[in-house]
């Protein structure tokens, strides 16, 4: 909500950001909310007047390099490994 709180101070909704960058409210309002979306988020931290990475750091590492996203079913693979202590190397 501190985005939309931000975005109210400077007389700015999710709706009026989502016309300006050519993407549904729905979008911006997922992003906003933690779905990462590297061009939305960007937009956003723009709009604010905010580094990206301080804005979303849940998607960057100690380094301040992105996080590359992983596949859905890559990511559920992970975890199955993780929870089983397996690994499933490059093959997966």
């Amino acid at each position: 909500m501190w985005i939309l709180f931000q975005l109210r101070l400077k007389g700015e909704s999710f709706t009026s950001l989502a016309r300006k960058i050519g993407c549904s409210q729905q979008a911006v309002t997922q992003v906003s909310g933690g779905k990462p979306s590297f061009e939305i988020e960007k937009a956003i931290a723009k709009e604010l007047g905010v580094p990206h990475a301080d804005l979303f750091p849940e998607h960057f590492d100690s380094a301040g390099e992105r996080i590359p996203l992983l596949r859905t079913s890559q990511r559920k693979r992970s975890e199955i490994a993780k929870s089983r202590n397996v690994d499933f190397g490059e093959a997966c």
